[in-house]
């Protein structure tokens, strides 16, 4: 074999095993979604204590195709508020990937002053919570005992 042949075929492995780790880097991983009859939903998720109360709040919108979707460690009737919320959401409480409770189209706070905002709690305890946008539970005939199909890893 000669010398040029060696150095082409090791130039071609070369070139193949970089195209490998260019694609590889560049490939984005799937977001998480969750599915309620036959809509699926893009996530966020918020696992942390500071991510869950952070939440939504501060932002402009939301797109339609996206949610938020709160993750607990133990099932419990944990509240919720719409603190520096600009826009209304669903509230949609699950436990063992089953709507428990709905709360629809919560309208954002008035003014900044947050001492008496309502607090939204859930029938039932909860693992799970996703927000939506405001009225889309609705539209989409969400209802209580629906199964929440979820892609959370990816």
């Amino acid at each position: 074999m000669s010398l040029n042949k060696i150095i082409i075929g090791f130039i071609v492995i070369l070139l193949l095993f970089s195209a490998f780790i260019v694609l590889q880097i560049n490939k984005t991983p799937p977001k998480p979604t969750v599915t309620i009859d036959n809509h699926t939903f893009s996530l966020e998720v918020a696992t942390t204590s500071a991510q869950q109360q952070m939440g939504l709040s501060g932002r402009k919108s939301l797109a339609k195709d996206q949610g938020m979707l709160f993750v607990f460690n133990t099932p419990n009737r944990y509240p919720f508020w719409m603190k520096d919320m600009k826009f209304p959401l669903d509230i949609i409480f699950m436990n063992n990937n089953k709507i428990i409770s709905i709360f629809n189209n919560v309208p954002a706070p008035k003014d900044a002053n947050t001492q008496n905002l309502p607090i939204y709690v859930p029938d039932a305890p909860a693992n799970q919570a996703l927000e939506i946008n405001g009225g889309l539970a609705k539209t989409y005939n969400f209802k209580t005992g629906d199964t929440v199909k979820e892609t959370l890893k990816p």
